[in-house]
């Protein structure tokens, strides 16, 4: 709902701003947000993510966030991924919580318990750059 509401207040003609080449717009953050939850969710069904290396994965995100240029499609896809994310959440038994998930780059696997919090941690994490993003073309409102 915070990336929501913070895309929701962004004008439109920010939507595709950033305030640098490297950096990401609010809508590629959103794009780039449901992708992550898709993809760490993935990982944690047992499939790990198969671009070898770093940069390789960001070309690949950077792609996939240009191809959408539209708030409305960007919200549909991070609906999409987070209530699946959420349909397996309910349906997850407290037996698989100690079930390794493969992590990506050959950083080995880390704990489902761990993991859970993974898509949040991630979420909020961009969602602090995304009001960042605001106050860079002078919002400074807190709601």
């Amino acid at each position: 709902d915070r990336i929501k509401r913070i895309l929701e207040k962004t004008p439109d003609d920010r939507l595709l701003w950033s305030p640098a080449p490297t950096a990401r717009t609010p809508l590629a953050q959103v794009v780039h947000i449901a992708n992550s939850i898709h993809h760490i969710h993935t990982a944690m069904m047992g499939t790990r993510y198969a671009t070898p290396t770093m940069e390789e994965a960001d070309a690949e995100f950077l792609a996939l966030e240009r191809g959408i240029t539209n708030r409305e499609d960007a919200l549909a896809l991070l609906d999409d991924n987070s209530e699946a994310f959420i349909d397996w959440l309910d349906q997850l038994s407290a037996e698989r919580l100690s079930d390794m998930v493969p992590l990506p780059f050959g950083m080995g696997e880390a704990p489902l318990d761990f993991m859970l919090m993974m898509p949040a941690w991630h979420t909020n994490d961009h969602a602090a750059q995304m009001d960042y993003l605001e106050t860079c073309y002078g919002d400074r409102s807190w709601n």
